[in-house]
């Protein structure tokens, strides 16, 4: 485990920590919410490719849009019998992927 884990696993138990707290106290619940100074929405969609064998593997998409409800960001996936790997668009292949899904993946937000 390297430095930055060590780091980020004490952080998120000191939130875990926080978070049961304010689970059982009404007023900390309260504090703990006003205090929080945004959110942002995330909407995932899958798309699932088309597989010459689906027996053998399976490919596709998980496309992320914002609160602007366009696609913000993708990762691809390729799904095989033994494994699964996920990788990061690129922003070039990310332009590319929303040129293509633009028109049939849009979101509103009110």
């Amino acid at each position: 485990m390297s430095n930055d884990d060590s780091k980020i696993k004490k952080a998120l138990q000191s939130r875990i920590k926080e978070f049961k707290f304010a689970l059982n106290s009404e007023a900390q619940k309260k504090e703990l919410h006003e205090n929080i100074p945004g959110s942002e929405i995330m909407i995932r969609v899958e798309v699932f490719l088309p597989s010459s064998n689906p027996e053998e593997f399976v490919d596709g998409l998980f496309l992320y849009m914002g609160d602007s409800g366009g696609i913000v960001s993708a990762e691809y996936y390729f799904r095989d019998m033994y494994d699964v790997e996920l990788c990061s668009l690129s922003e070039e292949e990310l332009k590319i992927i929303n040129e293509l899904f633009k028109d049939d993946f849009t979101l509103e937000i009110e």
